[in-house]
Parts: structure tokens; sequence; C-alpha cells
């Protein structure tokens, strides 16, 4: 650090992450409003940050772990979708369900376990601390919350899949007391 040599595929998915989130940033402010539009909202205000600080500050690696972490499980929900659209309930609660572990695992397990103990304990052994390693940690915590808020509400869809037969999903209204209209058809990456 900070001089690693950036292969052409990191530069590539950085920039990829970036324009995605950065869409999904604009775009939400069009889109239908779901209950959890303000933790969206900070989610990708912090997620871009980390993005475009790690990049200019040289940590990509540390970001593309991150990335990796997050992007893990992303397309077994968009599996369980497409198959719900489709109506192939077991492939939809078959995925829905490779969802729910593969996301715990990743997001409230690796994340904090690895990612974080790492940022906040093993990074100050390694290099001098710089004021854009409190922002980085504090970032890293912000989403550490978020995806408490939202296992929350992935075990909310799971406790009532498994009690009803149907998958709601629990944030799809803006505001309103009735949760069962709802669906999973959230835009990608609306429960990262």
């Amino acid at each position: 650090y900070p001089f690693h040599v950036v292969d052409s595929a990191v530069w590539w998915h950085y920039m990829w992450e970036l324009a995605f989130y950065w869409s999904l940033f604009i775009s939400q402010f069009f889109d239908a409003k779901r209950k959890d539009f303000w933790e969206m909202f900070i989610h990708h205000v912090a997620t871009l940050a980390l993005l475009i600080l790690s990049w200019t500050n040289h940590m990509h690696r540390m970001g593309s772990l991150v990335l990796l972490v997050h992007d893990f499980a992303d397309h077994w929900l968009e599996l369980a979708k497409l198959a719900r659209y489709a109506n192939f309930k077991m492939c939809c609660d078959i995925s829905f369900v490779v969802f729910l572990v593969t996301w715990s695992y990743t997001r409230i397990g690796v994340f904090p376990t690895w990612i974080i103990y790492s940022t906040t304990i093993e990074a100050a052994q390694l290099v001098q601390m710089f004021p854009v390693y409190y922002i980085f940690n504090c970032l890293l915590s912000i989403l550490l919350v978020l995806h408490i808020i939202w296992f929350y509400y992935i075990a909310k869809v799971a406790y009532k899949s498994l009690i009803s037969g149907k998958t709601d999903d629990s944030r799809s209204d803006s505001d309103s007391d009735d949760e069962d209209s709802g669906d999973l058809s959230s835009d990608n990456k609306k429960l990262k």
C-alpha cells in the first residue's frame, strides 16, 4: 500500500459498480417509494462514498472484498424473483432459501467478523492511521446497521412464507399499514 498494481478486471469491476450504484441512487427518486426508502438512500450514499474513497485512496483491495461480500447473494434473489414471476414455486422457494442463507452468512457473518474486524483492529497494526480510515470504518458500520435492519425484513418475509405459503415483500408498500399487498419486485439490490 499505496502502490498496488490495479488489475484491469478490478478497474472494470469498480467502474461497473460505480455506474450501477449511481443509477440506483438516481432512480430511487423516480421509482415507487418503499418503506425502506431512507435506508436505501443512506445505503446508496454510503456505498458510493466507500467506492469513491477506496478507489481514490488506493484501497481497492479492501473495496473489492466489500463488493464481493455484498454481491454474493444478489443473483439468488433475482433468480427467486424470476421464478416467482414465472410461477415456478419450487424454484422460487429454493432460490429464496439459498438467498436467505448466503445473504445472512455474507452480510451478518463474514462482513462484520472478517472485513470490519480487519479494517478496525488489524489495519491499525499494519498501516499508519489517517482521517479516511475513520470515515471508512464509520461507513462500513452504517452498512452493517442497514444489514441488520434488512435481515429483519428478510426474516419477516421468510416467516410469513412459512406460515401462509406466500412470499410477500414487507417493504413494498410506501408507508401504508397494509403489508400483505407487496411483492419481491423491488429493483436489483434493494435488500443490499
